[in-house]
């Protein structure tokens, strides 16, 4: 929300809310919302500020990715298809992938960039088509080793 090199909004605002809070992570990733938080569904969009800009819309079939964490000490990495790139293949909203993910028996989730971004490899293959058709070029990315 602010530009870059810009320090964060000292007063309140719609941008920066009551109780927000700056912090300097060591670590961090880009993503939201949360989409299962202490075992419940939680539809955190408006909350973390996303809009209909963000491109996430949480009622509309997307590719979607989110990673979720389980008490028997795993994690979930999801994703699925959409944009009918397969037929019939029009995506999931973000609570169908949460109710995926308490299914698998995830207790905390968190849905991550979506549509186009959507990939995952699997010892260096897809395991889906992207909707772009191939994978697209990114800054970021979750990896396990």
């Amino acid at each position: 929300l602010n530009k870059a090199g810009e320090k964060p909004q000292d007063i309140p605002s719609d941008k920066f809310p009551q109780g927000a809070q700056q912090w300097t992570p060591k670590d961090a990733i880009g993503a939201g919302p949360v989409l299962i938080k202490n075992g419940e569904y939680k539809n955190t969009w408006e909350n973390e500020m996303f809009d209909a800009s963000s491109g996430i819309g949480p009622t509309i079939n997307n590719p979607r990715s989110a990673i979720g964490y389980a008490p028997s000490g795993h994690l979930i990495f999801f994703v699925c298809e959409g944009r009918n790139k397969t037929p019939d293949t029009p995506g999931l909203t973000l609570k169908n992938v949460a109710d995926l993910l308490l299914d698998l028996g995830c207790t905390e989730a968190l849905n991550l960039d979506g549509g186009g971004s959507s990939c995952m490899l699997i010892n260096g293959k897809e395991t889906i088509i992207p909707s772009d058709g191939k994978q697209r070029s990114i800054t970021s990315m979750v990896a396990l080793y």
